[in-house]
């Protein structure tokens, strides 16, 4: 990612960000950490298994997974620059709920997920290919949902906002207030946690 308006106002990317994510680019954006997106590795491995899927296990730990999975598998052109990759998984009673395939699967999710409070873990993993570095991070929210009437679901589902996120929500959306980060921080439940990935950066150059 280049800013400025010509070649010499150029800044050479801090790290590769392993996400095709709008809101993980803008965290990093908006935190002034100079990033460049590449492709990520593989997320999913398991025959039968992709983003609409429920893995059984631990939740936390298939975000740990494909994290690493994401950050060693990614394609960069400098190996020596350190490779971030995020994973969030939403988390109810155990159970992971992935992205909806329809607005019938996410009205189903949301149903699940109303009146109750539910855990997100997201794990950062900072990788550099050519020193085998690599830091894992995961952090931890619990999100309450309160029972959003019909006209308030049907609201939300119609805005669409709810299209390629886990637990078929992001805390974010203008079309939804019914949401809330009760406890840990909003970053965990978006995506990405700034604070985070700069401790990450400094125990690297740290390393070296």
């Amino acid at each position: 990612m280049a800013t400025g308006g010509g070649e010499h106002d150029r800044v050479d990317p801090v790290l590769y960000l392993a996400s095709t994510s709008p809101r993980r680019h803008a965290l990093l954006a908006a935190a002034g950490i100079v990033f460049e997106p590449c492709d990520p590795g593989p997320e999913y491995v398991a025959v039968g298994t992709d983003e609409h899927t429920t893995e059984t296990g631990d939740p936390a730990a298939h975000a740990v997974a494909r994290a690493v999975r994401k950050a060693i598998g990614a394609a960069v052109p400098h190996p020596g620059r350190p490779v971030l990759a995020v994973d969030t998984v939403v988390d109810l009673d155990g159970i992971e709920l992935g992205k909806p395939r329809s607005r019938e699967h996410a009205k189903e999710m949301l149903l699940a997920l109303a009146g109750r409070t539910h855990r997100v873990h997201t794990a950062h993993c900072l990788h550099v290919p050519t020193s085998g570095f690599r830091d894992v991070v995961v952090t931890h929210a619990v999100v309450a949902c309160g029972t959003p009437g019909g006209a308030d679901l049907d609201r939300y589902l119609d805005s669409g906002e709810w299209r390629g996120k886990a637990g078929s929500y992001g805390i974010q959306d203008a079309s939804q207030h019914f949401l809330g980060v009760v406890e840990g921080g909003i970053g965990t439940v978006i995506g990405l946690e700034v604070d985070v990935v700069r401790a990450q950066l400094s125990r690297w150059r740290g390393s070296r």
